[in-house]
């Protein structure tokens, strides 16, 4: 049988749960599906290169955020300069790729906020277009924008892919749009769980603001004078957004880690950002997931797979990804009760095991890559 072929276009040029989840799925379709991947060069690039997919690395995709964190507001327009700067671009690029593929026809974004290369898509290739939508909208803020993604999405969109029912519900266009969990290859993370004689608590992800990162490092710094717990933060790169630090949206993490004497700190570790993480979750009994965003990352499913608990900033628990009894949540950004709930598993040590096996029995049923991957495939 001829493998379909399918063209993917990811977001970011840092290596994130997104890029994992994609990634996952490639490997479960490989043999059904031909992927070519467009890709900002980088660490995400670098990963799926690492899948033995053709890769075409690209300086800009052009995005358009309208996520509940990133959405543009105050300063942050500013950034827009990026996107138009980037919208010349990869129209020129589309010129070298149509001469390359004369007729495509299926493109995959795999974020919502690539929306905006839909009209390029079309008038290039006349393809089919599909996107996943892996962030909660800003529903309260921007309704012009609202209307304007509404508008792409009713336009240009086949399907809309939303990992959870957070997401689903921010969707511009409902009836076009259908759940699809992220899916988890347990080859790749699988593990014999290390008995700890103190309480791990684990971060992974890009140390950047909106992650949460310096919070609980400032947080650990506290308790671990106090408790006897450890943390181990996984995500370390030597790389910044430019736009970001001008506008002073971001910090720089290694000036942070000298001003804040975090090699002092002898119960938190810091480790570079790395693809293989069996010995991060092998290491963890907690895994954190802290950040702005509103929603349930990668790595939260991934230490439940594992039969590890989490600790996720979230608005309120919901009935698929964050269950009560699965896990522990705080309003993001609030750091009295990030504490709290930190401070409830060190005073309560069996809920780490009986809250990690109720999220392990959820787990299993609702990430897995067979039935998922089989999802994707018959929706594209």
């Amino acid at each position: 049988m001829k493998k379909k072929k399918l063209f993917l276009i990811h977001n970011h040029k840092n290596f994130s749960g997104a890029a994992r989840s994609l990634g996952e799925t490639i490997i479960n379709l490989k043999s059904k599906v031909d992927f070519v991947i467009i890709c900002p060069s980088g660490t995400s690039s670098k990963f799926f290169k690492s899948l033995n997919i053709k890769v075409f690395e690209v300086k800009f995709v052009p995005r358009f955020n309208h996520f509940e964190i990133g959405y543009y507001r105050n300063l942050r327009w500013f950034l827009l300069l990026r996107e138009i700067i980037a919208f010349i671009y990869f129209f020129f690029f589309l010129i070298y790729f149509k001469l390359k593929f004369k007729k495509i026809e299926k493109f995959h974004l795999n974020e919502l906020e690539l929306i905006i290369i839909a009209p390029l898509l079309k008038f290039f290739f006349d393809a089919k277009i599909t996107s996943h939508l892996r962030s909660p909208l800003e529903m309260k803020k921007g309704k012009n924008r609202i209307r304007l993604l509404k508008f792409l999405c009713k336009k240009y969109l086949q399907k809309i892919i939303s990992i959870d029912m957070d997401c689903y519900r921010t969707s511009p266009l409902k009836k076009i749009t259908k759940v699809i969990y992220n899916s988890i290859n347990l080859k790749n993370i699988s593990v014999k769980n290390k008995k700890n004689k103190i309480i791990t608590f684990g971060f992974v992800g890009n140390f950047i603001e909106r992650k949460g990162i310096y919070e609980t490092l400032q947080l650990f710094k506290k308790i671990c004078k106090i408790s006897n717990i450890r943390l181990i933060c996984l995500g370390r790169s030597n790389k910044s957004n430019f736009l970001l630090n001008l506008f002073n949206y971001e910090k720089n993490f290694d000036i942070y880690f000298k001003k804040n004497l975090l090699d002092k700190e002898k119960n938190i570790k810091i480790l570079n950002m790395k693809f293989d993480l069996k010995e991060f979750y092998r290491s963890i009994d907690i895994i954190l997931f802290p950040g702005y965003m509103n929603a349930v990352g990668r790595p939260v499913i991934e230490a439940a797979i594992l039969k590890k608990p989490s600790i996720i900033a979230l608005k309120k628990f919901n009935k698929d990804t964050a269950m009560k009894g699965n896990c522990l949540i705080f309003k993001p950004g609030d750091l009295v009760s990030y504490e709290k709930k930190v401070l409830f598993f060190v005073k309560n040590r069996s809920k780490i095991n009986s809250m990690g096996y109720s999220a392990y029995k959820n787990a299993r049923l609702i990430f897995n890559i067979h039935i998922n991957s089989k999802k994707f495939y018959n929706l594209i």
